[in-house]
């Protein structure tokens, strides 16, 4: 084999390498967004977070207090409270982002402002990255 074929054999292997995707567990912050398309003002929210591994922080948006924490089994039971709209609510510090797939979060109760329950038909919540 001459020296140019290796070269490039040996060079297509290390870019098929390269590109294997790893499966090492990769830490950091998962998003949890609310849908809200009544866009009704919201005062709390109650939300079962189930997960493969209970996260090591579970943070509220800014302006939202969280109540129930620390998470440490799956499902957690976390309640919001304050002037919740649209979009990220909660952040979650997990060991492995790749495993976005296996958070689900169930919404088990919202109030309005004055705390009155409301449909939960309107209301849905995704993880993202």
């Amino acid at each position: 084999m001459s020296p140019v074929r290796r070269f490039v054999l040996a060079a297509s292997v290390g870019a098929l390498l390269s590109c294997s995707g790893t499966t090492e567990p990769v830490a950091g912050t998962l998003k949890l967004n609310l849908a809200n398309p009544t866009n009704g003002p919201v005062g709390a929210v109650l939300l079962a977070i189930e997960s493969p591994a209970p996260p090591r922080l579970v943070q509220a948006a800014p302006g939202l207090t969280l109540w129930g924490g620390p998470a440490t089994t799956t499902p957690a039971r976390v309640v919001l409270t304050g002037n919740i709209t649209s979009g990220t609510i909660l952040t979650l510090q997990v060991e492995d982002v790749h495993k976005v797939g296996q958070y689900h979060v169930t919404v088990l109760d919202v109030a309005n402002p004055t705390f009155q329950l409301q449909p939960l038909s309107f209301y849905s919540v995704t993880v993202t990255k």
